[in-house]
């Protein structure tokens, strides 16, 4: 069959010229930004997976809400409430992407909803968490402070009974840390940081199914710059300023 006269027959081995790649490679750029950049890249609080998750059929959760979405971390903060023999508790958790060597993962961590609410209520206009605790900063600062610990107890102390859904990075007495503002010189070399602290304390832990037995602290710390201006450590006060620090 022959194409009408004044019609041209396509050519389909015609390689797609430079304009038309560069406006292919754009399209698929751009679907990958909006997916990592969006909400979608992280499953939502409500969502059925993380429920099974999170509750394992055991319990249920009320009132879930979520309290921020950091799109540069991947990181979702969520709250909700649950009932246990008839006392309704607060439950928190986090949900967040993270990057292996050949594909990602959602991983799903419980954490004490004052430190949700705090570190995921407060988020950067970038979209990460907000620099709170500098010059210091959040990493730092939990590092000396759980060599702190370290020092005051005589020993590295972990609870290996939390619930196993907590990663193991909460299972010390001090589970997480979170600065409620920049941290002042109060004298040359140390630096004086008011924290929140999520401290777990078994020794008043009750039979639970639900929850991981912690409590918020908030109290300020004292901190040192180590020898040649590397690394932070707690001074000696340390023990006094955990004594002092107000149970939440």
């Amino acid at each position: 069959m022959t194409a009408p006269t004044g019609l041209a027959t396509p050519d389909n081995n015609v390689p797609l010229s430079p304009l038309g790649w560069l406006t292919v490679y754009a399209v698929l750029l751009a679907g990958l930004a909006w997916y990592w950049f969006s909400s979608y890249a992280v499953p939502g609080c409500d969502t059925r997976e993380n429920m099974d998750t999170l509750t394992g059929g055991k319990f249920s959760l009320d009132k879930i809400k979520q309290v921020g979405y950091s799109w540069s971390q991947k990181s979702r903060g969520c709250l909700a409430t649950v009932t246990q023999d008839g006392k309704a508790l607060q439950f928190a958790w986090t949900i967040t992407r993270v990057q292996g060597r050949r594909r990602s993962r959602v991983e799903h961590d419980y954490a004490h909803p004052g430190i949700v609410q705090a570190r995921y209520g407060h988020l950067a206009w970038y979209g990460g968490f907000a620099a709170q605790g500098q010059p210091i900063g959040r990493e730092a600062l939990l590092t000396a402070m759980l060599a702190g610990m370290d020092g005051v107890r005589g020993k590295t102390l972990y609870y290996a009974g939390l619930t196993a859904l907590m990663s193991p990075q909460h299972h010390r007495e001090i589970g997480d840390i979170e600065p409620l503002g920049p941290c002042r010189e109060v004298r040359p070399g140390v630096h004086s940081c008011r924290l929140l602290l999520a401290r777990n304390d078994m020794l008043s832990a009750a039979d639970t199914t639900v929850l991981a037995i912690s409590v918020l602290q908030q109290g300020d710390f004292t901190f040192t710059r180590g020898a040649g201006g590397k690394g932070w450590s707690v001074t000696p006060q340390f023990a006094e300023e955990l004594a002092q620090a107000r149970v939440q």
